[in-house]
């Protein structure tokens, strides 16, 4: 294991040395740090280049390191820190974008629930159902929206709501018996 100045020295005259040496002396930690702080909803190739980004934001920076600072150890493990949080913000902002029964207009309404849609009495039972839907709350209606009207499956809904699949299954199928309840006339209130 090659000490801090080593690894500097070799940045400064043989970069590629110096970075195999830096990987070899840091990798664990890198991507123990990245790992932990992404893993849940990124793949192991988004870590690996996270990891891969952290030990090039050092390799391009070598001539700014000041030892008298701070260890290549405690710069490796702020960026880690700071990118992996990056990544995670993004993801998270991604996979959380909430689709909504309100975001709809009633038109995409009626394309999208095209088994109701067939006749002119049935709108009366279409609207029923997407105000009982509403009346669930978040995140019920929006997991019944997915599951019913964009015919996503449990796993996709779970990715795209970061929830687990057995959670989202539990509660799709909570929400229809609260549906059946208020459509049978044995429950007003849905919540």
């Amino acid at each position: 294991m090659a000490t801090d100045n080593e690894i500097i020295e070799l940045l400064r005259t043989k970069k590629d040395k110096g970075l195999e040496c830096m990987m070899d002396t840091y990798m664990g930690l890198v991507y123990s740090i990245v790992h932990n702080k992404i893993a849940t909803i990124c793949s192991k190739e988004d870590i690996e280049e996270c990891v891969s980004d952290v030990f090039y934001e050092l390799y391009r920076n070598s001539e700014k390191i000041d030892l008298n600072k701070g260890s290549i150890k405690a710069f490796l493990a702020l960026v880690a820190k700071r990118k992996a949080i990056d990544i995670y913000r993004k993801y998270y902002k991604q996979k959380s974008k909430v689709i909504s029964i309100e975001d709809f207009k009633e038109s995409e309404l009626d394309y999208l629930s095209s088994d109701y849609k067939n006749a002119d009495q049935d709108k009366e039972i279409r609207d029923r159902v997407i105000e009982e839907i509403k009346a669930l709350g978040e995140p019920d209606s929006e997991m019944l929206i997915r599951k019913y009207f964009f015919e996503q499956p449990s796993k996709v809904i779970s990715e795209a709501m970061g929830i687990k699949v057995n959670t989202i299954d539990k509660r799709i199928s909570r929400a229809l018996i609260k549906l059946k309840k208020v459509w049978e006339g044995g429950d007003k209130n849905v919540n």
